[in-house]
């Protein structure tokens, strides 16, 4: 596989099993104050996810081949799909159908969906994806709860990060299996140590997103 390629879904993300999962935000913000107690804040890059992932102790052999995999990342050269295969919306099931950014609002900070089910209930956490421009996925979290009209199209919904300014109305969204693009950064992988029966343990996967 060539360095620019990105390893698909059945690469590591499909192998691995994990006890518990953390998604947050790294932010890049950079704040200064002044003697009278003012601050400012400036965003200097768009946030990231980061995903801190702690492992289920498998075989050796399955511990073997995620360590083997994660080592043909090469550092940070190259590049993984991954997804939450736990993570369900919370109003259950898989939203239908083909949706769709309906519109946008001026500062992008919000979305409209269509395409969803009559009345189906996007909650404040659910996540989408949105894949865009050449390889790219765009993965962001709802910030309120909104039903869908009878049509299957909402109002529209904060989401967290913003949407990228080439992401236009009329783009397909993923939101029953989000997924996002990551690497795996300097120290990232704490490996399974193998013990005697035939078992690994301890292993531990941190992941930042790669837009």
């Amino acid at each position: 596989m060539a360095l620019a390629d990105v390893y698909p879904l059945a690469f590591l993300s499909d192998i691995l099993r994990h006890q518990s999962l953390t998604f947050s935000l790294r932010r890049f913000d950079e704040q200064s104050g002044s003697g009278d107690g003012r601050f400012w804040i400036a965003r200097m890059a768009p946030p990231l996810w980061e995903i801190s992932v702690a492992l289920i102790v498998p075989g050796r052999a399955s511990a073997a081949e995620i360590s083997a995999k994660i080592r043909a990342l090469d550092g940070m050269r190259r590049q993984f799909l991954f997804e939450d295969k736990s993570y369900r919306p919370a109003s259950g099931g898989t939203p239908g159908g083909s949706i769709t950014v309906n519109s946008i609002n001026a500062d992008r900070t919000a979305i409209a969906l269509a395409g969803l089910p009559a009345g189906y209930r996007v909650t404040a956490g659910d996540r989408m994806s949105i894949a865009w421009g050449s390889g790219r996925y765009f993965f962001a979290e709802f910030a309120e709860t909104v039903t869908a009209n009878g049509s299957g199209v909402t109002a529209q919904i904060a989401i967290m990060p913003y949407l990228p300014q080439s992401i236009a109305t009329g783009a397909p969204v993923e939101m029953a299996r989000p997924r996002l693009k990551a690497i795996v950064p300097p120290g990232g992988f704490t490996p399974f140590t193998d013990i005697p029966g035939r078992l690994s343990q301890g292993a531990s996967l941190i992941l930042l997103q790669k837009t």
